[in-house]
């Protein structure tokens, strides 16, 4: 079999990678569910006797904006690797678009990816950084001209063709990573952390421009990051990952209002996670004697111990300095503010019950709240519609 890439080429792994170069031999197809690019079908990674990726089944849809979210450790960026070929699978296929890949080399699956050091070869200028990829499969002079400059207008790059990647600054650099990525159009496209090396305010607003990128190429784009605002702010759908397992799967709302277990509750977002009782249909016990409107209580026995979820941005404050009173159905208590913490837009309360627990609160910010001294007693209320507790 004949490969573009030969023993003889020195290029770096993760730029044939990233050039997504295909090979149409030696792969064979397989039934897949109409309507998938990725699959998983049991596909584990151990090293020795460290699991890495426990087993695992997990399909990405063509078009989907899949973010990988978790701690250092995961499994999320063994997930991403395994996609890539970059590392073989203990058990299990990698099926892409009905092949079955699970042996086939990285330069050999035609995908794009996108790293967080953006792996730009640095004596070449923008121009011949984008085109890179297309060179190697040997367009026309004509036909690389018009991807280039295409891809270099989709990520605002016009008139930076001749620059060298050390003379731009990191969000320009990551943009040219994007720019050559997409040239090629790619029906998958993978993204290390891209963003993990640059500010708050270049971060949010190349969030935005991968997010409009995304909805222009309708390509299918599976995104690394340890960051849940990022990951709840660009896909369709979040797979939170935890110690080689998958812990929920869904939705960013779905894992931001209805969390399956503690830690998904925790990680993703803050939040008030409060131990308590079913004491009957939609009423759980807490602080021994304080009962608690809840959302559903479905498939919790009377008697049963589980742990409520109350977002403090859900909470309002109902004392009259502060504001008037919401929802009709709303769970009330009252205590004294510990702490206050002014973020701009918002303000963080922590307010101390009198059985000694702590409750979170976040409301907008305005003088009232910001200048309210310590030790002042306080009334909240939250509707039970936000109260939710959690399934296991």
């Amino acid at each position: 079999m004949s490969h573009v890439l030969r023993a003889k080429d020195q290029r770096p792994p993760a730029l044939v990678v990233a050039a997504g170069i295909e090979e149409a031999e030696g792969v064979r197809t397989t039934d897949a569910p109409a309507g998938n690019m990725i699959e998983f079908r049991g596909i584990s990674k151990t090293y020795g006797a460290s699991v890495a990726l426990h087993g695992t089944d997990l399909a990405v849809r063509k078009g989907e904006f899949l973010s990988l979210l978790g701690p250092s450790g995961s499994g999320k960026s063994t997930i991403l690797n395994i996609i890539a070929g970059a590392i073989a699978p203990t058990t299990g296929a990698v099926v892409l678009d009905g092949t079955d890949v699970s042996t086939v080399p990285p330069r050999d699956r035609g995908l794009g990816m996108v790293f967080q050091n953006y792996a730009l070869l640095p004596h070449l200028n923008v121009f011949d950084n984008v085109a890179f990829p297309l060179r190697i499969r040997g367009l026309s002079k004509a036909d690389i001209e018009q991807r280039v400059r295409n891809a270099l207008e989709r990520v605002g790059l016009v008139g930076y063709e001749h620059r060298k990647p050390r003379e731009m600054s990191g969000g320009q650099q990551q943009r040219v990573g994007i720019a050559r990525c997409i040239v090629y159009s790619p029906s998958v496209i993978l993204m290390d952390e891209p963003l993990g090396a640059l500010d708050k305010k270049l971060r949010d607003q190349l969030q935005g421009e991968i997010k409009r990128l995304h909805r222009e190429l309708g390509t299918t784009l599976v995104y690394v990051t340890h960051d849940q605002e990022e990951a709840l702010n660009l896909s369709d759908r979040v797979c939170l990952m935890n110690g080689g397992r998958i812990a929920q799967l869904g939705t960013p709302d779905e894992l931001y209002f209805e969390p399956v277990s503690e830690f998904v509750a925790d990680f993703v977002g803050e939040s008030n996670l409060i131990d308590a009782v079913i004491q009957a249909n939609g009423t759980v016990q807490f602080d021994d004697t304080r009962v608690m409107n809840v959302k559903n209580t479905e498939g919790h026995a009377v008697g049963t111990r589980v742990k409520v979820l109350v977002r403090p941005e859900r909470i309002a404050v109902v004392d009259s300095s502060f504001g008037s009173p919401t929802a009709s159905d709303a769970n009330e208590c009252t205590g004294t503010i510990s702490q206050i913490s002014f973020v701009g837009g918002m303000t963080r309360l922590e307010l101390k019950l009198t059985s000694g627990r702590s409750l979170l609160v976040k409301t907008l910010s305005a003088p009232a709240v910001e200048r309210a001294p310590l030790g002042q007693s306080l009334t909240v209320r939250w509707s039970a519609r936000d109260t939710v507790v959690l399934k296991k």
